[in-house]
């Protein structure tokens, strides 16, 4: 029952009303073809077994075929047809099934309409549907369902397992009669940006892959290039767990927020980390975090927590090198993993569809571009975030409705979107580049930080007229998140780095007022490599970077991203420069990397060597702890780096050499056994010996006796033997935890559907113009 609130009621902000299963639904707005596949789920969800499609002039008057079990165990073949309109007012009538009489009588006749179910958008009147079921009948259905606005509604509010497979409903109504009061206050805080880009949403395959891979796993890593719907995936699977009263949401911005966030107590926290690695260029000091995290991440999983991460692909990949062993099993295997670029025609014409439909286009500029639209969905390197794009006349001025130009700025989004920021008013330019010094959050309380007065100073614009420039952009190029603007889309970061890369005097500004963790986590020196998508300092502003280097704070998360910027981010000259002016940063205290190879701080220190500029003491230092990792953690990644070798003095170095062949070698049986005895289960067998494995390796490459070449052998042969003894452990302990009788429905095939009528098959984009 739904209880309206009268005319006093009305006009009290707060006041608090019930939504029942009959609340309405803008299901008339998502398109013929949109609403042919909520119908396939729908079914699904009532009948709790498989449904087949079949498309517009190919369906034989099937738009959806399911199986029917009987009390004889036979299989009666049912059809649904699906009849939507874009007209919210219209009402079935009578008539509107005479156009299917020809294609029910040949569905009879071929065994295929046992049940008939006639599915509409459209209202359904009581006398109506009684007479459509009776002329059904006469046609041979034995089983006739007329089923209408009313019902599709109430089965959607009363589902939310059809809810988080078709998550594009929470955009057409009202957000409240969905989710419960009690969490209202918390999922509007998450979703205030997502909101008005719900009803634009396409549940795609990758979607369903993240949904399923939760529930087996707990876990799920979205992967993809810019602007391929990561974040969209991840807020609507948010939403979903909102649903549930005994569940929070949380939704963090770093592993270490993880730490604070997990309550062990707390078994119903679902935790959405976006960008997980690093939002532009790969976070050293996530990877690091994440190394050590990721052990937690399993209790919490075994708690009942769930998790979902996102990344850019190539950020993934470069944390992934890092990682190594220490990743997570379901990543590391990709059982976890998923890839959100990986588009089908369908669902990229239905996400293109929905963008434009939903845009705020014109009426004629969507009936111009529609012939073209096709071309568009078209295209390999199609991606969700251009698409919505090209909903928005704030990206496309100056582009020509022709297909050549559509297809292009679907191709080359990356420099239609610098011209567009380019082309801003310069007011509107400085406000965006205000965000990005705050590390893209502006929070307008930080009106007197160093950043905001270099913006300032550079532009000649008052901090007054920049913030009113925020109401602009809103909506296109940023939006708010709480207290703070952000960007609406990473690559709107992207794209100004490439501008601010074209103009050095902006570069010296940022300098300046960047914070210390931007110019750490996202510049470059002038001449160092292997940073992709970092902002390149040029090297007449080596000084001013000196500078800035020299007033980073002597903590233990800044000293770990000091050292990493002068291991592997900054010239010989800035390094040479920072270090004579200040010596005793070399001696601060950072975190330990787990592999010996990869430390920042003993890089830092391997370099400063070769530029003269180490002191025996820290050499000494450096030198003892690569003995010791060699020697009791068999950790040899620093072997290839000559520049690491030299921190240890040449005859240490042989007696290093004679130890591991003498002393190690032959007990590497017991520390096998070792790591056999103490594996984790939950781990790949083989990444348990990773390290030794390696250690072998360069030992063998080095050169030794025969007497050293077989101990080798036997060890990898025990190594081989102990990860088939962990996979036989982790089968066993896998059969006994699994207990659950798992029924598996095997879909018989149905007799193939009449053969298509001829003329051309339906546009998806028909009525994309008509919203």
């Amino acid at each position: 029952m739904t209880i309206e609130p009268g005319p006093t009621e009305l006009a009290v902000t707060n006041v608090r009303c019930a939504h029942g299963p009959w609340s309405d639904l803008a299901l008339h707005t998502i398109g013929w073809r949109a609403f042919q596949d909520l119908c396939s789920q729908v079914c699904e969800v009532v009948l709790g077994r498989p449904v087949e499609i079949f498309r517009e002039a190919q369906d034989g008057g099937q738009d959806a075929v399911f199986l029917i079990p009987s009390l004889s165990n036979e299989q009666f073949i049912g059809t649904v047809q699906c009849k939507h309109t874009s007209d919210a007012a219209k009402a079935l009538k009578v008539g509107d099934l005479s156009t299917e009489i020809g294609n029910v009588e040949e569905l009879v006749k071929a065994g295929q309409a046992d049940t008939y179910v006639f599915m509409t958008n459209m209202s359904v009147d009581a006398p109506v549907a009684a007479h459509m079921r009776a002329k059904l009948r006469e046609l041979g259905v034995r089983k006739p369902h007329i089923l209408g606005r009313q019902y599709i509604v109430r089965v959607i509010r009363s589902s939310a397992r059809l809810r988080a497979l078709v998550p594009q409903v929470y955009g057409l109504g009202d957000l409240t009669a969905i989710i419960d009061e009690r969490m209202g206050q918390q999922s509007r805080a998450l979703l205030d940006s997502w909101i008005p880009k719900l009803r634009t949403y396409v549940p795609t395959k990758a979607h369903r892959q993240a949904v399923n891979i939760i529930n087996e796993h707990g876990i799920v890593l979205l992967l993809g290039n810019p602007a391929s719907g990561k974040s969209a995936i991840g807020a609507i699977i948010s939403t979903m767990a909102s649903e549930n009263p005994d569940s929070t949401v949380l939704a963090l911005t770093s592993p270490r927020d993880f730490e604070s966030g997990w309550n062990p107590n707390d078994p119903g926290r679902f935790f959405w980390i976006d960008d997980a690695f690093g939002s532009n260029v790969v976070r050293e000091d996530y990877v690091q975090d994440w190394a050590s995290t990721f052990t937690k991440v399993k209790a919490a999983i075994a708690h009942g927590n769930r998790f979902l991460l996102t990344s850019r692909k190539h950020i993934y990949e470069a944390a992934k090198r890092r990682l190594g062993p220490r990743n997570l099993a379901p990543f590391g295997s990709g059982a976890a993993v998923v890839d959100v670029g990986e588009l089908t025609l369908e669902e990229r014409s239905q996400i293109l569809y929905n963008h434009i439909n939903f845009g705020n286009q014109s009426q004629s500029w969507k009936t111009s571009v529609k012939p073209h639209l096709p071309a568009v969905a078209a295209v390999p390197t199609f991606l969700p975030g251009i698409a919505e794009r090209l909903g928005d006349p704030n990206f496309t001025k100056g582009l020509a409705p022709r297909e050549t130009s559509l297809v292009q700025f679907m191709e080359e989004p990356y420099e239609h979107l610098i011209d567009t920021l380019s082309a801003l008013d310069e007011a509107l330019l400085a406000a965006l580049v205000l965000i990005y010094v705050h590390e893209g959050r502006f929070d307008p309380g930080a009106q007197n930080s160093d950043a905001t007065r270099a913006v300032v100073d550079l532009t000649s614009i008052s901090l007054a007229r920049l913030q009113d420039g925020f109401a602009d952009l809103e909506g296109s190029f940023i939006k708010r998140s709480g207290n703070e603007w952000t960007f609406s889309h990473p690559t709107i970061a992207d794209a100004l780095t490439e501008i601010l890369r074209q103009k050095p005097h902006m570069m010296a500004a940022l300098l300046r007022g960047a914070t210390i963790e931007t110019i750490l986590t996202g510049f470059i020196c002038e001449g160092a490599t292997g940073i992709r998508d970092a902002l390149i300092v040029p090297e007449f502003l080596d000084e001013a970077l000196v500078q800035r280097l020299d007033r980073t704070p002597d903590e233990l998360a800044r000293n770990w991203q000091l050292f990493h910027f002068l291991a592997f981010r900054a010239n010989d000259n800035v390094f040479a420069h920072l270090v004579r002016q200040q010596p005793e940063l070399l001696e601060r205290q950072s975190w330990v990397s787990s592999t010996i190879g990869n430390d920042p701080k003993l890089n830092v220190h391997a370099r400063a060597l070769r530029l003269g500029l180490l002191s025996d003491q820290l050499r000494e230092t450096a030198a003892l702890r690569l003995e010791d990792s060699a020697l009791r953690e068999m950790d040899l990644s620093f072997f290839d780096d000559e520049d690491m070798l030299h921190l240890i003095p040449p005859m240490r170095l042989v007696e290093l050499g004679l130890a591991l062949r003498s002393e190690t070698l032959p007990k590497l049986e017991e520390r096998i056994e070792a790591v056999t005895s103490d594996a984790d289960l939950d781990e790949d067998p083989a990444d348990h010996f990773q390290k030794i494995s390696a250690a072998l390796k360069l030992m063998e490459n080095i050169g030794l006796d025969d007497g050293g070449t077989d101990l080798i052998d036997e060890a990898r042969n025990q190594i081989d033997s102990s990860i088939e003894s962990l996979e036989e452990r982790k089968r066993e302990r896998d059969e006994e935890d699994d207990s659950t009788d798992w029924t598996h429905i095997v879909t018989q095939k149905s007799a193939p559907p009449p053969p298509p009528p001829s003329g051309t098959m339906r546009s998806i984009f028909d009525d994309v113009d008509q919203g």
